[in-house]
């Protein structure tokens, strides 16, 4: 290989990894640029000479694509931000394993995970205070007693906004599965549970008509666990909100129940008595959106945490 050749892909290499955007800064570019630059054989001048016109055209359309992610990145016309997230080491705390024939051992993992859960419930709490981001709540220090006071569901609480917010789109929700709208369903929703709410919608009987009713609270809903990361990658800081994207478990203990309709008389053909109903479900936000909290995934308690513990 040339000199010249040599010269052209390390100076492409540096314009690449001196770039201000997250995306200039990949190391697959760079190193594909250096394979392609440093792996070469001996070859004739006149291939040489081939060798070096192919490796300046690779490494130039290399850089024109780098160059142009970096300016649809700066004018928002792609968001890679918005790509989905997967779901965090989110936990449903408990005290004791629900194994059958469960061991001590798996009852004091069960207490670690719920002491782990606890901690990272007061990380999440002071990364979300610190950058501003707890919906409805005007933080003065991220430093205060709040920190511990994740499940807390007292009025005065920093989660009591979200926990009200979570409790609407809760009500929204059964609603909308109940009255088969797929539209509230998509925007309130994401993830594996979008899916199995339009499941569930689809499966009902166009020939009657169900109406969801909502008859309280037995205990009010709040937060399990808490998590929380930067997810917006662009080079400049959004216009609105912050960096973070936030998921939640919320345990909802409500009494519920459904009357169904049929479609061609209007007469109830059915009706059930109010049940008491428990759910977790993970509610999740990008907070440099103006959007709704979703409702994305389901969990249950007694199951293993997604987490492993350090040994």
């Amino acid at each position: 290989m040339s000199l010249h050749a040599s010269r052209k892909c390390l100076d492409v290499v540096g314009r690449v990894a001196g770039s201000p955007s997250s995306l200039s800064r990949t190391w697959s570019a760079t190193l594909l640029l250096q394979h392609r630059c440093y792996t070469g054989k001996a070859l004739t001048p006149q291939k040489a000479a081939e060798e070096d016109v192919a490796i300046e055209r690779t490494t130039e359309d290399e850089l024109k694509s780098i160059e142009a992610l970096h300016r649809m990145t700066e004018t928002n016309e792609m968001d890679i931000s918005s790509a989905p997230l997967e779901l965090l080491d989110v936990h449903v705390p408990t005290w004791r394993s629900s194994k059958e024939g469960a061991t001590l051992f798996d009852h004091l993992r069960a207490i670690r995970q719920t002491q782990r859960n606890w901690l990272q419930n007061i990380r999440a709490m002071y990364q979300i205070a610190k950058e501003g981001s707890i919906p409805g709540v005007k933080v003065k220090s991220a430093w205060s007693l709040q920190l511990f006071a994740t499940q807390s569901t007292k009025p005065d609480a920093w989660m009591a906004p979200f926990r009200q917010a979570a409790l609407e789109v809760y009500k929204q929700v059964n609603e909308a599965v109940a009255a088969r709208d797929e539209k509230t369903i998509k925007a309130l929703t994401g993830g594996e549970q979008q899916l199995a709410y339009i499941k569930l919608i689809r499966s009902q009987d166009p020939r009657y008509v169900n109406v969801w009713k909502f008859h309280g609270e037995r205990t009010p809903c709040r937060v399990v666990s808490l998590r929380s990361l930067e997810a917006y990658y662009g080079a400049k800081a959004p216009r609105m909100g912050s960096r973070l994207a936030v998921q939640a478990v919320v345990r909802f203990d409500t009494l519920q129940s459904v009357e169904t309709y049929s479609k061609k008389t209007g007469a109830r053909v059915g009706e059930s008595q109010p049940k008491p109903v428990v759910e977790y479900l993970v509610f999740q936000k990008r907070m440099w959106f103006d959007s709704p909290w979703v409702i994305r995934d389901r969990l249950y308690e007694g199951l293993e945490s997604r987490f492993s513990l350090p040994h």
